[in-house]
């Protein structure tokens, strides 16, 4: 067995960055529906928009477990909230 020669680590590496350029990696992430407190009508109402557990923790809004999306984590925004809207 021969030692490995410097061509030979670049033609593994370029493969390797060519397999990890062809092939996106999607990640996706939770999002759910929650309750905030509206202090203009004086009451507790569901937030317009989804986000993320910790965006809801920020909020300190009361996350409704029960209507947990999976996204994709590109259509959130820099906050953590989910660019759709909720479904009625």
């Amino acid at each position: 067995m021969k030692p490995a020669s410097t061509s030979d680590l670049q033609d593994v590496s370029s493969t390797t960055t060519a397999d990890a350029a062809a092939k996106p990696v999607t990640t996706y992430v939770t999002v759910y529906t929650f309750y905030v407190y509206d202090h203009d009508q004086g009451k507790t109402v569901i937030y317009p928009r989804m986000a993320t557990p910790v965006a809801i923790a920020k909020m300190r809004g009361k996350m409704n477990e029960e209507t947990a999306w999976v996204v994709d984590a590109a259509t959130l925004d820099v906050e953590g909230f989910y660019s759709g809207t909720v479904a009625e």
